[in-house]
């Protein structure tokens, strides 16, 4: 077998939401591979949490909602501030699973002015950084559920799908200015809530062909190929990882 080394053109990757499970295994991916990380949690806990196992990176709070609130009234000081990043993953996401007909109508607005909003006012911000150089990739952390939500997850895969939409447009717009993007959809994985989930519906992994939750580290593996020079050529695409579960009834 020969090994085929991962070719990094650019420096500096940008991790968006890096305390979760997720966020840190493509952090330390990216980091043994040489990157300069600049990494981003919206909360205290999580700040401490990257800045522990991180400490050369450069560290942002970064409030989604926030971004959105305030986007009419001034810019966001923490994205003005970081530095040209070539890389962006995205691994940004708040958590809200209620039925459609049920949740309060403040809390939609709030979650998807959040997520989808706020998304969308960051990545104008680092797309535009990135244009500048004529030099970017981007990989949006996506999910099955976009595709195939349970019961409860219409809020979460509306905002997956728009998310994908807002990456998807971007490669298409920019992919001849250096700059490409990619959505990872993922499956059951073994961390934070999908942990918790896999705990409280074990036959749901058995239904999977694989018969297990994909890892952390072949997530974070998978997004450093494709942030990769190798994968350059996928672009404005979304690619499914979920061990066959999406392809059965």
């Amino acid at each position: 077998m020969h090994n085929i080394p991962m070719r990094f053109s650019g420096e500096h990757a940008c991790v968006l939401g890096a305390s979760s499970d997720l966020g840190m295994a493509v952090a330390k991916v990216l980091s043994d591979a040489g990157l300069r990380l600049t990494l981003s949690a919206c909360s205290e806990k999580g700040i401490a949490r990257i800045s522990s196992a991180f400490p050369t990176a450069t560290i942002l709070k970064l409030n989604l909602a926030a971004v959105a609130h305030n986007a009419t009234m001034q810019p966001d000081a923490t994205l003005e501030s970081i530095d040209s990043p070539e890389y962006l993953v995205d691994c940004m996401q708040s958590n809200f699973e209620e039925f459609v007909a049920g949740a309060e109508p403040v809390d939609v607005a709030n979650y998807m002015e959040t997520n989808i909003s706020g998304r969308a006012i960051c990545l104008r911000y680092i797309s535009r950084m990135m244009l500048a150089t004529r030099f970017g990739r981007c990989v949006f952390i996506s999910s099955t559920a976009a595709a195939l939500p349970n019961a409860g997850q219409g809020f979460y895969a509306a905002s997956k799908l728009a998310g994908e939409a807002l990456y998807q447009n971007l490669g298409v717009e920019l992919g001849g200015r250096g700059v490409t993007t990619c959505s990872l959809r993922l499956g059951y994985v073994q961390s934070g809530r999908g942990n918790t989930f896999i705990e409280s519906n074990p036959q749901a992994v058995k239904r999977c062909p694989a018969k297990r939750a994909v890892t952390p580290d072949e997530v974070a593996s998978t997004v450093a190929f494709l942030l990769s020079d190798n994968a350059t050529m996928i672009n404005g695409t979304a690619i499914t990882m979920d061990g066959g579960l999406t392809a059965c009834k």
